[in-house]
């Protein structure tokens, strides 16, 4: 926080304070979509059926600094002169929009103030001397690329009704998921801008192949978790296919997996169609009151499902030895799903306002505890189970089936 010179602390302008509506500067017009999309429209730019877009850090502009985040508002130079030329080669032919899209979470973070930001924009557009229209991405949401918020903001706000032709557009970005060769130092930070470009449906190239005329596509991937293909699968529910769901029994059955793998999906299932009683630890605060509801529910005579991660034999034990003293049977049913199945869970989750964001710390936690269930724990048996996704709507199915995660 800055401070005036009586010592005061003196407040940033926040983005919804500095956008009170429409803010013009003298190379164009801003505006936002609450705290988490800022536009900045400059003059000349007009509509076209065509777009062509572009990333910004590492594909338009780099550090002066050469480090790998700014220093500040002044700490990026254009990298290439031929990048300039090509984006004024592009106006002039007057075919394409000329469109930025780019995260920035940092300013969602305070590590920079909008105002600031802004300045640092307008800075860019006025060196490179083109129309270009701007959308910055500020928080985790369905305007992060790969989600295509931003995309879908430029088609039905900001393109004069025009709709756009995806395929006389395509996408520019450095974030393509390339790996550490012979001719590149490092391996990308991350695939973001292969995948938005994919989400849309726009035609890709990194900036080495649009503005450098590179002619070899380099190694990337494989993609971490790809929907679609996981989709056309048609999955069993269990593995086994002939293992039971539900007993007809008195039970206690355990699931095992990440946080967002699909524990719970199946444990409402359990409790709507077979009548389960669900013990959970994010529900109920703690296992030993996982424990002592368990109890009560199977002196009931109520089966039990007790979603929780439970990756390590320590946590399982508890609710076999639930089962044992009462007498009845335990199962354990494992979610086939993997790290990057449950993060792109939890970030659809996210998207549709159904969850709470989980770190990928909890994420990595989870793997490093985990033991393979087996039957000398005292399970009757041990399953596998898969996460089979259904939707409310062909919207819902559209955002699943989407990359949704930077890798």
């Amino acid at each position: 926080m800055k401070r005036t010179a009586a010592g005061k602390p003196k407040q940033q302008t926040t983005i919804t304070e500095m956008f009170n509506g429409k803010q013009k500067s003298a190379s164009g017009k801003w505006s936002v979509d609450g705290s988490d999309l800022m536009v900045f429209t400059t003059h000349g730019v007009e509509a076209r059926p065509k777009i062509a877009s572009f990333d910004l850090d590492g594909t338009i502009i780099t550090t002066k600094s050469g480090k790998v985040f700014p220093k500040d508002e002044t700490d990026w130079v254009i990298m290439d002169p031929r990048i300039t030329a090509k984006l004024k080669e592009l106006h002039t032919a007057g075919e394409h929009k000329l469109v930025f899209f780019s995260n920035q979470n940092g300013i969602g973070k305070d590590h920079i103030s909008p105002d600031a930001f802004k300045r640092k924009i307008e800075a860019i557009i006025e060196k490179l001397n083109v129309p270009i229209q701007v959308f910055l991405a500020l928080s985790k949401n369905r305007y992060r690329k790969p989600c295509i918020g931003m995309f879908d903001y430029l088609q039905e706000n900001c393109n004069d009704e025009q709709k756009i032709s995806i395929t006389d557009s395509f996408y520019v970005g450095d974030a393509a998921g390339r790996h550490k060769t012979k001719i590149r130092a490092k391996k990308d930070h991350s695939a973001a801008d292969r995948l938005f470009a994919s989400n849309v449906g726009l035609k890709f190239y990194t900036p080495e192949q649009f503005f450098f005329n590179q002619k070899e596509e380099e190694p990337w991937g494989p993609i971490s978790f790809d929907p679609k293909e996981y989709i056309s699968r048609h999955l069993s529910l269990l593995e086994p296919k002939d293992a039971p769901l539900a007993s007809e029994e008195k039970e206690v059955i355990v699931l095992v997996g990440f946080p967002g793998s699909g524990k719970s999906t199946l444990a409402k299932m359990l409790a709507e169609k077979h009548g389960y009683v669900i013990v959970n630890r994010d529900t109920l605060g703690s296992w030993q009151k996982c424990v002592q509801e368990g109890r009560r529910a199977l002196e009931k005579g109520n089966s039990v499902v007790v979603d929780n991660t439970n990756p390590d034999v320590e946590s399982r034990e508890r609710y076999i030895a639930m089962a044992q003293g009462a007498k009845v049977p335990c199962r354990c049913f494992v979610m086939n799903t993997d790290y990057n199945m449950a993060a792109h869970n939890i970030r659809y989750r996210l998207l549709k306002k159904a969850g709470s964001e989980i770190s990928t710390m909890v994420l990595r936690m989870h793997s490093s505890k985990f033991n393979e269930p087996s039957l000398d724990e005292g399970f009757l048996s041990v399953s596998r189970a898969n996460l089979i996704p259904t939707f409310a709507n062909e919207e819902d199915k559209k955002l699943w089936t989407m990359y949704l995660t930077e890798s």
